[in-house]
């Protein structure tokens, strides 16, 4: 029985979209030890319920209250309404879709693979998985509980890395047609909706890990190439001195000065594409820099210009407020009611054939977002839409 290596493969499927593009990210990367944020602990304790009801067939909301790991301070996340809605959500997806589970003969929950025949580095965990052998149908689901960064789900090299492990352990590639692939992100607002699939053949998946995945995980062990992009928000070597990274600042620093002189008209629309992309890793410099203020604040160094602060927080209620404001103001402490959200609503029986019907999304007009956005792009060519149809047919 072959050993599944411990700790995270520096050749990951989750950091597989960062080292496909960027190889030289690897080296630099190398033993950098970073401390896991509050949105990390955080997700992996969601991580942990849902594991856990899946396993025992149990719903999110009996374990509000429970502890389900630890935060950054070496306090306790408790299970709470948000984090017990958000995996409800993932639950009844796959229970939905995949009624008769059989663990360890058709289901996999946290599935663990090592594929030392795809690559030394080839090893990691799948949230959940759903073979449906008949069918020749395998369906690979990944489990998002962040809210600030929205996931895509075709072509994710993660979820299709996770595919090529569970297909190469469990021996799968010549039984299997089609593979599914899963992305559940209730927190993260997404045109598609929080609950995404994508669905690739068997010989795509394979030639895209032949000729893509294979390829990279090589490249990514000798080249010191860098290349910027979204992908450096989670890159450990963002805050130690990335050449890229430090190539970007001074040619932001150039346009920025360029743009002060003489205005934003001045620039070409290369220029301002250009900006806009060094405005983003500016910002992502930007974060490495605050994180490494607050480590050294927080050891009682003096950063100039800067101090630390109670963090904004909106008010909330204790325990017990319900009872004594109802008390107090009757129904004057209640809102009126309203309709729960088209989300929500969506859950109930029946609710999305309601939803399509009555739910819209409000046009808010028009914004300017990266390239990598998942909302769908605009016709450029606008002045059509705006031609004046009172000239029609005057001379």
């Amino acid at each position: 029985m072959v050993t599944i290596p411990t700790g995270h493969s520096p050749l990951g499927g989750s950091g597989a979209p960062r080292w496909m593009k960027c190889p030289g990210s690897v080296s630099l990367s190398q033993g950098i030890v970073e401390d896991e944020s509050d949105f990390a602990t955080l997700g992996q304790a969601a991580h942990k319920l849902g594991e856990l009801c899946l396993n025992l067939n149990t719903d999110a909301w009996s374990y509000i209250g429970v502890e389900m790991g630890a935060d950054t301070a070496g306090g306790t996340i408790l299970v709470d309404k948000d984090m017990s809605d958000a995996v409800q959500t993932y639950l009844d997806a796959v229970r939905l879709m995949h009624p008769v589970r059989d663990l360890g003969t058709n289901t996999w929950v946290e599935k663990k693979f090592y594929c030392p025949t795809i690559h030394e580095y080839f090893y990691g965990t799948s949230d959940f998985v759903h073979l449906m052998l008949k069918e020749r149908v395998l369906h690979v689901w990944d489990y998002k509980h962040g809210a600030g960064v929205v996931v895509d789900v075709i072509r994710n090299a993660q979820g299709m890395y996770y595919a090529c492990g569970v297909l190469e352990d469990l021996e799968l590639w010549d039984k299997i047609d089609l593979i599914v692939v899963h992305i559940a992100q209730p927190r993260g607002f997404h045109f598609d909706g929080p609950l995404r699939y994508w669905t690739v053949s068997i010989d795509d998946l394979l030639a895209w890990m032949e000729d893509e995945l294979v390829p990279a995980m090589d490249k990514a062990l000798v080249s010191r190439d860098t290349i910027s992009g979204l992908h450096c928000r989670f890159c450990p070597a963002r805050s130690h001195a990335c050449p890229r990274l430090m190539e970007d600042m001074e040619e932001f620093r150039e346009m920025a000065t360029k743009l002060a002189e003489k205005g934003a008209d001045a620039l070409t629309n290369e220029q301002v594409g250009r900006l806009l992309e060094l405005r983003v890793l500016e910002k992502i410099v930007g974060k490495a820099a605050e994180k490494t203020a607050y480590e050294r604040m927080m050891a009682g160094q003096l950063i100039p210009g800067q101090k630390l602060a109670k963090a904004r927080s909106n008010r909330e209620w204790k325990d017990g407020a319900d009872t004594a404001l109802r008390k107090k103001f009757g129904k004057r402490a209640m809102t009126d009611p309203k309709l729960k959200s088209p989300v929500e609503i969506e859950k109930m029986p029946e609710g999305e054939k309601l939803t399509a019907r009555w739910a819209f999304k409000p046009d808010r007009g028009l914004a300017v977002v990266s390239g990598d956005d998942n909302r769908p792009g605009v016709n450029q060519n606008v002045r059509a839409m705006f031609t004046d149809q009172t000239k029609k047919g005057k001379k």
